[in-house]
């Protein structure tokens, strides 16, 4: 069995005080009926062009295909994986940010390749880098850290790819800023987004079994939050996944 993870991040750019990065891990035989229950979710709500959190901003389809999306991933044999990282807390981000963004890329792979014990292709949203090779350098480092635990290389490659001709991408995109935007708001408790994330945010914690998505996860191999560095782990608090599925879709007027 071979995996294909799809990768994006949030909040990297800009004066948000933490980053994310997600890893959306799709087993590659059913790849196609995963697209299809996107494409379908997209008619569903008319979406048109590309999923993106920055677009989800103020109807009841853009709140809805977020929750949708959400429990597709944790009913379905694939699994999500991310990394929020506190930036005044990591000390290499002061430093030389891009080094310092894909050392914890590099560490979310080696992470998530050990959990599944599987072969991983890693396909990553497309970035504008001042060093050209970082993709195949974080497979070559995950590899090697992964090795150095005694593991077979799992990691077969990893490559930049446009969102435009991905579905994962899209909706890895959504599930990482959303994990992301969570935590933005426990950190800053005054931060309001757009009508549809914050109620959107509600329903997807409930999803979880959560009051709040503010939460890092106990090691979890179907859905995963990781709040790094060490001195953020357990803030505000470490909660298991209990997978609430009677959570409701919202309606037209819950927005007015």
């Amino acid at each position: 069995m071979e995996y294909i993870a799809f990768g994006d991040e949030s909040g990297t750019t800009g004066s948000d005080r933490c980053y994310g990065i997600g890893l959306l891990c799709i087993r590659k035989d059913t790849l196609d009926i995963f697209n299809d229950r996107v494409l379908r979710l997209k008619q569903k709500y008319g979406i048109v062009g590309e999923l993106k959190w920055s677009k989800i901003k103020n109807s009841a389809g853009q709140a809805n295909i977020c929750i949708e999306l959400l429990q597709m991933v944790l009913k379905n044999s694939c699994c999500f994986h991310s990394i929020i990282v506190v930036k005044n807390f990591y000390r290499n981000w002061q430093t030389d940010k891009e080094a310092a963004f894909y050392q914890t890329y590099t560490m979310l792979v080696k992470n998530t390749a050990r959990q599944l014990k599987k072969p991983l292709e890693v396909i990553i949203d497309q970035k504008i880098d001042k060093y050209k090779k970082n993709d195949e350098v974080t497979g070559i480092i995950a590899n090697n850290m992964l090795a150095m635990d005694g593991v077979k290389k799992l990691v077969q490659s990893v490559t930049m790819q446009d969102s435009k001709h991905h579905l994962g991408l899209q909706v890895v995109d959504i599930l990482t800023g959303a994990v992301n935007s969570g935590y933005l708001k426990f950190l800053n408790p005054q931060l309001e987004l757009s009508v549809a994330k914050e109620i959107a945010f509600k329903r997807m914690a409930a999803s979880l079994g959560w009051d709040v998505f503010h939460y890092d996860t106990y090691p979890n191999k179907d859905f995963n939050i990781w709040h790094f560095p060490l001195e953020m782990r357990r803030v505000p608090d470490t909660m298991p996944i209990r997978a609430d599925y009677s959570v409701p879709l919202v309606r037209r007027e819950e927005l007015s």
